[in-house]
C-alpha cells in the first residue's frame, strides 16, 4: 500500500506489458488472451483475477468506485451476511454468458489476536485496563518514552519489544504485567488471549456497509449482461429486512448516456428536417429527403449484425452522424430535378433519367468520401478501437443503403409526390396538407394556431380573465365573504355527566347529573362583529378594483407603447432604404469619380446608423409585446391589431367612484369599526345551563336550569384594548389623510405634465407632420434638379424624419401621462 494507491488486503494491482499485436502467436484477440491468462492462473487456489487496462481502471474507479464494468453492490449491516449473500450472487452470475472475471470483494476473514480481559481478577491484582492497555500498546506498536539529540536533530525515543518477541500469540500470553505491590504475572492470567477472524475491509455507500460483486463483460454487450443478471437474481436470491441490490459500474455510465441519447436523437432529427424545410420551403420535397433516414439506418444496424457488434453509445453517436451525411446526396438530386424542370421536359421519366445521369459521380463521390474516410477507423486494432469501431461501421453500412435509396428508391418518389406529365401525379387534399403540417408542428415542438387580431379592448377582456394576479384578488374577495359567516359563531357546546357521591340526596345514595351549557357573548358584540367582517369584505372588493385599474392601465399603456415602437420601426426601415438607395449612388458616383470620398463614407455610415436605430425600434416593439404577454396570459397565440397608434381619450377619474379614494374611505371607517368592536369588552357575557339528576331510590329525574352572566371585574385589559383601538382608529384617519393629500398631488403633477404634452402633440399633429413631408418632397426635387448638394439634401432628410421620430415620441409620453391619470392609484 502507497499513499496514492490505497488498498485492501489481500489485493493487488499486477501490470503486464503485452508485445505489439502482430507479435502474438497464442491468441488473436485481447478477450481470447484474457481467458488463456485465466486458465493458467485457475492452477492456484483461492485466487480471483479480473482483467482490465490501467487507465480504463482508474477511470472506472474515479468515476463509479468500482474498477468492473458491472458492479453488483449489496447493502445490509452485517459484514457475514453480506459475504454468504455475494458468493451465492457469484455462484448464479458465473452461469451468465458474457459475465468474466466475476470477484467478490474481500469484506472478512482477516486473522486478529484477540484479548479479552476478566475484570475480576485485574482488580484482585490491583490494575486496571488503562494500563493493561497501554503496556500491550508498547510493547507491539511501541510508546515515545523521551528524545536523542544529534547536534540539532531531534529524534522520538521509542520503546517496544524486539522483532523475536513480538511474532505470535505465545509472546502476547507471556508478556509480564508488573504489579503495585510488586512482582509479575504473565498476561494470560489476567486476559483469554486467542486467534479470530475479523473484519477485512469496511466498505460504505452513503453510510451503508456493502460489499461488491465485480463483473468484466465479454464478447456480449453490456445492456443484455446486465437484464440477464437482474431477472436471475430477482427470482434466486433472497435478502433478509434491511438488505438490498443496486447496480453500478459502467452500467450507470450506460444508463446515463441512453437518457442523453434520448434527447439528443429526436433533436437531431428534428433539426435535420427543419433546415431541409428552409432551405425547400416545401414540405413534400423536405419529406422526401428525409426518407433517406429511416434507410441508412437499415444499413447500419444491418452491418453492425454482419460483424457481430452490439449496440453501444458509440454506435448511437454514429447514428446521428450518419443521419446528416445521409440527406447530404438527397439534397444534391433533388436540386437538380428542381433545376431542370425549368427546361422544358416532355416527361417525368426523361427529367429523372436526365438528372440522375447527371447526378451519378456526385452521388457516388460524396457517400464513398464519407465512406472511405471512416474505414480505417472501422478496421483499427490500436488504443481506442472499441470506440471507434462501432461509430464507423454504423456511418459506412448507413451510406451504402442510403446511396441505394439516392439513385433508386427517391427518384421514384419525386416522380409520384413533386412530377407532372406522363406519370401519375398524387396530389394532397387541403385537409391533408394541413394535417400534415399541424403534425410536422407537433413534432417540432410549437403549433401555431390562427387567431384574429386583437385590439385594446379585447386584450383588456382576456387580461381581466386570464390575469393570475387578478384571480388571486378576486379569491381574497371570496375568502373574506366566507369569513362574514363567521361574525354569529358561538363558543362549543359543553354537555357534561356529574356522578356526585359527596351528594347523599336520598337514602344515603350518590346522585348523577347529565348537564348542556351553552356561552354566549352580549348579543350586540355579534351584530359589531358581523358590521366589521362586511367592512372587511368592502376593503377586498376595493383592493380588487385596484388591482383590475393598474393591470387596465399596464395592459394599455403596453399596447400604445407597442404601436409607437412598430410606427418608428416603419420610419426607420423607410429611412433605411432610402440611405441604402443613396449609398449605393454614392459609391458608385466616388467609383465614377463624380464625388469625393468623404460623400461615400457619409451616406454609408449614415446606411448604418439608421439600421442600427430600427433595429433598436424593432427590440422595443418585441419588448412592448413580451409584456402584453405577460399581463394578458393567453395560452394560445397572441396576434395583435395592425393599427396606426392614437391619442388616448382623457378621463378624469378624481370623483367619488376612484377605487383608491374608496380604498382609504373604507380604510377609516374599518378603524372606527374595529374601536367599536373593541368596546364590546365591556358588555357582560351570558351563561345558559340545564341539567338533569338521577337517584337509584328515585323514580322521577330531577331537572334544573341555570342563567349566568360574566361582568369585566378587572378592567385593565379590555380598558387597554379599547384604548388601543381608539388610537389605531385616529391613527388611521391621520395617515387617510395624509395619503389622500399625496394622491391629489400626484393628480396635479400628472395633470401639468398632460398639459406640457398636449401642447406639442397639437404641434406635431397640425403642423409638424405637413411640415415634415413638405420638406420631404421639396428637399427630394432639389436634390435631384441639382438645386442642393448631397450634404444639403442628408441633413433635410434628418430634419424630416426627426419630426416624425419626434412626434411618436411626444404620442408616447402623452399618452403614458393620460394611462397615469385614467387609471390613477397608488
Amino acid at each position: 500500500e502507497v499513499p496514492t494507491d490505497p488498498m485492501s488486503m489481500e489485493e493487488t494491482d499486477v501490470i503486464i506489458t503485452l508485445k505489439p499485436k502482430r507479435e502474438w502467436v497464442n491468441a488473436k484477440s485481447k478477450d481470447e488472451l484474457a481467458d488463456k491468462f485465466k486458465a493458467a492462473l485457475g492452477i492456484i487456489p483461492g485466487m480471483e483475477v479480473e482483467f482490465t487496462q490501467p487507465i480504463e481502471m482508474r477511470f472506472n474507479e474515479l468515476i463509479t468506485g468500482v474498477r468492473a464494468d458491472i458492479a453488483i453492490k449489496v447493502y445490509g449491516e452485517d459484514l457475514s451476511v453480506l459475504s454468504k449473500k455475494a458468493d451465492e450472487i457469484k455462484k448464479l452470475v458465473e452461469t451468465i454468458e458474457g459475465a468474466a472475471d466475476v470477484t467478490v470483494e474481500k469484506v472478512e476473514g482477516l486473522p486478529q489476536m484477540n484479548v479479552s480481559y476478566d475484570r475480576s481478577k485485574i482488580a484482585r491484582y490491583g490494575l486496571n485496563i488503562q494500563e493493561v492497555n497501554e503496556l500491550i500498546a508498547m510493547a507491539f506498536a511501541g510508546r515515545t518514552v523521551g528524545q536523542v539529540f544529534e547536534g540539532e536533530r531531534r529524534f522520538d525515543l521509542v520503546l517496544r519489544l524486539d522483532k523475536a518477541h513480538r511474532r505470535g500469540l505465545e509472546d502476547l500470553q507471556n508478556l509480564y504485567v508488573d504489579l503495585p505491590g510488586g512482582g509479575k504475572v504473565p498476561l494470560n492470567e489476567l486476559a483469554s488471549i486467542t486467534y479470530q477472524k475479523g473484519a477485512a475491509k469496511i466498505s460504505r455507500d452513503n453510510t451503508r456497509r456493502r460489499i461488491v460483486i465485480g463483473i468484466n463483460v465479454r464478447n456480449r454487450d453490456l445492456q443484455s449482461v446486465v437484464e440477464e443478471v437482474q431477472s436471475l437474481l430477482e427470482g434466486n436470491i433472497d435478502l433478509p429486512p434491511g438488505y438490498s441490490i443496486a447496480y453500478g459500474g459502467q452500467f450507470e455510465n450506460l444508463q446515463n448516456a441512453k437518457k442523453r441519447l434520448a434527447i439528443a436523437v429526436p433533436a437531431a432529427l428534428i433539426l435535420i428536417f427543419l433546415w431541409l424545410y428552409i432551405a425547400f420551403k416545401s414540405v413534400r420535397e423536405a419529406l422526401i429527403i428525409y426518407s433517406a433516414i429511416p434507410l441508412a439506418a437499415v444499413g447500419g444496424v444491418f452491418l453492425l449484425w454482419i460483424r457481430g457488434m452490439p449496440f453501444s453509445i458509440s454506435a448511437g453517436v454514429g447514428f446521428i452522424a450518419l443521419f446528416g451525411i445521409a440527406v447530404l446526396n438527397g439534397i444534391v438530386l433533388i436540386d437538380h430535378f428542381k433545376e431542370l424542370k425549368t427546361k422544358g421536359y416532355e416527361s417525368i421519366e426523361s427529367l429523372i433519367m436526365q438528372g440522375t445521369k447527371d447526378r451519378l459521380r456526385a452521388v457516388l463521390l460524396t457517400a464513398s468520401a464519407a465512406a472511405l474516410g471512416f474505414l480505417p477507423m472501422a478496421i483499427s486494432t490500436n488504443v481506442g478501437a472499441e470506440v471507434q469501431r462501432p461509430l464507423a461501421t454504423v456511418v459506412i453500412g448507413g451510406l451504402i443503403s442510403a446511396t441505394m435509396l439516392t439513385l433508386i428508391v427517391l427518384p421514384v418518389l419525386y416522380a409520384l409526390f413533386l412530377g407532372s406529365g406522363e406519370l401519375r401525379t398524387i396530389r394532397l387534399s387541403k385537409k391533408q396538407k394541413n394535417g400534415l403540417a399541424t403534425l410536422l408542428l407537433l413534432i417540432a415542438g410549437q403549433v401555431y394556431p390562427q387567431d384574429s387580431p386583437k385590439d385594446l379592448d379585447a386584450l383588456i377582456t382576456i387580461a381581466l380573465e386570464n390575469n393570475t394576479g387578478l384571480q388571486a384578488a378576486a379569491l381574497k374577495i371570496d375568502q373574506a365573504e366566507a369569513l362574514r359567516g363567521s361574525a354569529f359563531e358561538f363558543d362549543k357546546t359543553r354537555i357534561y355527566y356529574h356522578y356526585d357521591q359527596a351528594n347523599l340526596a336520598i337514602n344515603n345514595e350518590p346522585l348523577s347529573v347529565f348537564g348542556v351549557q351553552q356561552d354566549f357573548r352580549f348579543p350586540t358584540a355579534y351584530f359589531s362583529l358581523g358590521k366589521l367582517r362586511s367592512r372587511e369584505l368592502e376593503l377586498e372588493r376595493n383592493s380588487y378594483l385596484i388591482e383590475e385599474t393598474q393591470l387596465k392601465g399596464a395592459v394599455t399603456s403596453a399596447y400604445h407603447a407597442y404601436l409607437v415602437a412598430r410606427e418608428k420601426e416603419r420610419i426607420y426601415l423607410i429611412l433605411g432604404e432610402l440611405y441604402e438607395q443613396f449609398a449605393k449612388a454614392a459609391n458608385r458616383k466616388f467609383e465614377l469619380g463624380e464625388s469625393n470620398y468623404l460623400e461615400k463614407i457619409t451616406a454609408t455610415s449614415k446606411q448604418k446608423e439608421v439600421v442600427i436605430q430600427a433595429e433598436q425600434a424593432q427590440l422595443a416593439s418585441i419588448g412592448s409585446f413580451e409584456r402584453i404577454k405577460s399581463l394578458v396570459q393567453l395560452q394560445d397565440t397572441l396576434l395583435i391589431s395592425q393599427e396606426e397608434p392614437y391619442r388616448i381619450p382623457l378621463e378624469f377619474p378624481m370623483g367619488p367612484e376612484n377605487p383608491a379614494l374608496q380604498f382609504l374611505d373604507n380604510q377609516v371607517l374599518l378603524s372606527e369599526q374595529q374601536a367599536r368592536y373593541a368596546k364590546q369588552n365591556w358588555l357582560p357575557d351570558l351563561s345558559l345551563q340545564y341539567f338533569q339528576g338521577s337517584n337509584a331510590s328515585l323514580d322521577d329525574n330531577l331537572y334544573g336550569y341555570q342563567l349566568g352572566i360574566k361582568f369585566p371585574i378587572l378592567f385593565g385589559g379590555p380598558a387597554s384594548r379599547i384604548r388601543s383601538a381608539n388610537l389605531y382608529a385616529d391613527q388611521t384617519q391621520v395617515r387617510i389623510q395624509n395619503e389622500k393629500i399625496m394622491l391629489q398631488a400626484k393628480y396635479r403633477s400628472l395633470m401639468n405634465d398632460y398639459a406640457k404634452y398636449k401642447k406639442a402633440l397639437d404641434y406635431y399633429e397640425n403642423e409638424g407632420e405637413a411640415l415634415s413631408d413638405e420638406l420631404l418632397k421639396t428637399a427630394t426635387s432639389y436634390y435631384k434638379n441639382g438645386e442642393i448638394d448631397f450634404f444639403q439634401y442628408i441633413q433635410s432628410i434628418e430634419t424630416a424624419y426627426s419630426l416624425k421620430i419626434d412626434h411618436m415620441e411626444q404620442l408616447q409620453r402623452y399618452n403614458e401621462t393620460v394611462v397615469a391619470i385614467n387609471f390613477l392609484t397608488f
